[in-house]
């Protein structure tokens, strides 16, 4: 699945979008939910190796759709605000598409935690990581294989 952004001249290139993704910590996650409705959540993630890893309960509605079809969409807003002038807003955000697998392998799994933990938890990464190991055995650990990733921005200025 492939289609042409409309306003090619805000797409980002793809190093630029993958470091500002990097940057970033939530999003939304969207996946085919019941009676062919979409459901979206808002996660927060960590791109690791050009991966998308969130976190989650062990069941729930998100995992009950996930486990039915693992094609997801997934949506963050960087930077948001508005322009009153020019009427309109400036952004940065980025479109990933792929398939969400639970991550069985503990190395993988435990990576990716600390990671959260070190990137979020920054003053208090004791703590953090105590908590980790109190919750690790009962949380999934979800990893997006990235097919399509597109950013998009617009800074302001001529549209």
């Amino acid at each position: 699945m492939e289609r042409k952004m409309h306003k090619s001249k805000r797409q980002l290139p793809d190093a630029e979008a993958k470091a500002l993704f990097e940057k970033g910590h939530h999003g939304i996650l969207a996946v085919n939910g019941d009676d062919g409705y979409p459901y979206a959540v808002p996660v927060n993630y960590i791109y690791l190796n050009e991966k998308i890893y969130i976190h989650s309960a062990t069941v729930g509605y998100k995992m009950d759709a996930i486990n039915r079809d693992n094609r997801v969409c997934f949506s963050a807003i960087l930077s948001a605000e508005i322009l009153p002038l020019e009427v309109t807003a400036a952004f940065e955000s980025v479109i990933a598409t792929g398939k969400i697998t639970l991550v069985s392998d503990e190395a993988e799994r435990r990576l990716a935690m600390e990671t959260f933990v070190n990137r979020f938890c920054v003053d208090a990464i004791p703590n953090g990581m105590e908590f980790l190991e109190k919750t690790l055995a009962h949380t999934n650990v979800l990893r997006i294989d990235v097919e399509q990733f597109t950013g998009k921005a617009y800074r302001g200025g001529a549209f």
